[in-house]
């Protein structure tokens, strides 16, 4: 009989197994955690992991398919006319994303992760960003918006870091409202102009 993916149990069990394997990703590498270890920490039997995978390699690259397919839905409806619109509304949509996979992030970003699939989404981010500075500045130097962009792109990579391991308080609202802070006036123009404490 086949899984029914939208059934709420097998949703369930199928977070479940994500946050485990991205709780044990913080100490061991993808390739070195196995299926029993993952199974006795998230207090399910091996038989209930095989119904859904093959082996540990099955559900990284599960999360990793679903992930970049998920983000390149998300970034193709962005325009350069809702940026202008709103630029805070968008990097708040963004903010949430990331929120709502922070588990899959933090493990496939962090120490022990595949930093091949962090390239691949990062490759899908800027394919997005050129298009839009193309719309918004078509004389463009490439080499001034390649700098630009890589220098935008990782300090975006450690804001997320830096908010999910340090300040998890914050909202995504003041997250996207310091990011659009960061983009619009730099490190230097948000400090200076940012009372103590805040």
């Amino acid at each position: 009989m086949p899984i029914n993916d939208n059934d709420i149990r097998v949703k369930r069990t199928k977070k479940l197994i994500r946050q485990g394997l991205a709780e044990l990703s913080k100490t061991k590498s993808l390739s070195k955690i196995t299926v029993k270890e993952l199974t006795d920490l998230v207090e399910i039997n091996r038989g209930t992991f095989y119904l859904h995978y093959k082996d540990i390699s099955d559900l990284v690259n599960s999360i990793e398919t679903n992930l970049y397919n998920d983000f390149d839905d998300f970034i193709k409806n962005v325009t350069a006319k809702m940026i202008v619109k709103d630029p805070v509304d968008i990097l708040e949509k963004y903010v949430i994303f990331i929120e709502e996979n922070k588990d899959a992030f933090t493990m496939l970003m962090g120490a022990h992760g595949d930093v091949e699939f962090v390239f691949k989404l990062s490759a899908l981010l800027d394919e997005k960003v050129l298009e839009l500075c193309n719309s918004f500045f078509p004389d463009m130097n490439k080499s001034v918006y390649e700098l630009s962009s890589a220098y935008c792109k990782f300090g975006a990579f450690g804001l997320m870091n830096c908010w999910f391991l340090k300040h998890p308080e914050w909202t995504a609202r003041q997250v996207a409202e310091l990011w659009r802070q960061l983009i619009a006036n730099g490190l230097f123009g948000v400090v200076e102009n940012r009372p103590k404490g805040v």
